[in-house]
């Protein structure tokens, strides 16, 4: 299947388009949201409510916008983004250009940049949410207790850390083909690494990683267990052609992919 074509995406729904840009949505998605709130249940009925607002759409609102930031930046070197698919592994940005590497490097760095305003955003809420649920202006580092009085200063502290996470989790880990992978496996060819020699050390890199990041998502149920998995399954079939020599394009690593 061609990654371009997410209209053809087995079991996605459309959800409309966004500055001209299909979006789909993968039905596991669903699955992924039940099983979240179903494991929220021993905490009482504002937990559930909470996790079915965070990890329901809110989750869906924050990847769909650093989705939109692949996008925009492909479209600003003068590429094409053709449709967006929203799954369990986060987001699938289909997006085709033909630039230098440093670009493509401003291209995987612009999803991650989009929560930076994300941030500001919800942190700019905190103040009178902390102040309905406590009387205070005064913010205290702590985690609100989730029951109907602190219910929207809870709300706006998960979306506060949901956004630090997401951005931490897409810069900082280097597993292709997350967006720190692309970020590498560019990099490294920018300074004049074959294509051979990226793909080894990104494949190096990104499996010790999947593996502990799988542990623990057993052992916490946790929404990285999926994404991982998702992640190194969609980056080893190009990481493995890469080995193989059979690269049809050569600039840059990620072009005509999704990310």
């Amino acid at each position: 299947m061609q990654w371009n074509d997410l209209n053809k995406f087995p079991w996605s729904i459309p959800l409309g388009s966004v500055l001209r840009i299909p979006i789909r949505l993968h039905v596991t998605f669903f699955i992924l949201w039940i099983a979240q709130t179903l494991g929220s249940i021993y905490y009482g009925t504002w937990y559930v409510i909470l996790s079915l607002i965070v990890m329901g759409p809110l989750l869906l609102t924050t990847i769909l916008v650093h989705e939109l930031g692949h996008c925009l930046a492909a479209r600003y070197i003068g590429g094409t983004a053709e449709s967006i698919l929203l799954w369990p592994l986060g987001g699938l940005a289909c997006i085709g250009y033909n630039t230098t590497y440093l670009r493509a490097i401003w291209v995987a760095a612009a999803g991650p940049l989009t929560h930076i305003p994300m941030v500001a955003i919800w942190v700019a809420l905190l103040f009178p949410a902390y102040h309905a649920s406590t009387g205070s202006w005064h913010i205290t580092l702590h985690q609100p207790p989730v029951d109907q009085s602190h219910f929207g200063h809870a709300l706006v502290v998960w979306a506060i850390v949901l956004n630090i996470t997401l951005f931490a989790f897409n810069i900082l880990v280097p597993a292709y083909p997350l967006d720190g992978g692309r970020i590498l496996a560019n990099a490294l060819m920018a300074m004049g690494a074959s294509m051979r020699i990226t793909a080894i050390a990104t494949v190096s890199i990104a499996t010790p990683i999947a593996v502990g990041l799988f542990v623990f998502g057993i052992l916490v149920f946790q929404m990285v267990t999926i994404l991982v998995c998702g992640s190194w399954q969609l980056g080893r079939a190009p990481a493995l052609r890469a080995l193989e020599g059979r690269v049809a394009d050569s600039l840059p690593l990620e072009a005509k992919l999704c990310g």
